[in-house]
């Protein structure tokens, strides 16, 4: 990650903070001017696709792994054993994957030479 992109990401975050729900953030890409700066960016096109497809893959393994263990708690709690059913074990879900793929992108739009200009709208 360029020095740019976490002095903005921490400039956004402080933003944050100090508004509470704060403004809405969109951002404006400008292009890299380079035909090889434009088939980097396909690049980051593609690998982006790959990343929110492989999160999609992994968010839904761990929800058939989450539906598993939650049918498994489920013939655990109905134990007739008051202390076999305390060491029952409720699963936890955990289904955020694919967040860090926007950032990847931007990460990898800049390095290509593009420009990402946030844009703060106050709602």
């Amino acid at each position: 990650m360029s020095f740019r992109t976490v002095v903005l990401s921490f400039s956004l975050l402080v933003l944050f903070t100090l508004q509470g729900c704060g403004p809405r953030i969109t951002y404006s890409y400008s292009p890299p001017e380079t035909e090889a700066g434009m088939n980097c960016v396909r690049e980051c096109n593609t690998q982006r696709g790959q990343c929110k497809m492989m999160a999609q893959m992994q968010a839904s393994n761990e929800r058939a792994l989450y539906d598993a263990k939650r049918m498994a708690y489920d013939y655990c709690s109905q134990n007739k054993d008051k202390k076999k059913r305390s060491a029952c074990v409720y699963p936890f879900q955990n289904y955020n994957y694919g967040d860090s793929c926007g950032d990847e992108y931007q990460a990898c739009y800049q390095g290509c030479g593009g420009i990402i200009t946030p844009i703060i709208h106050q709602d």
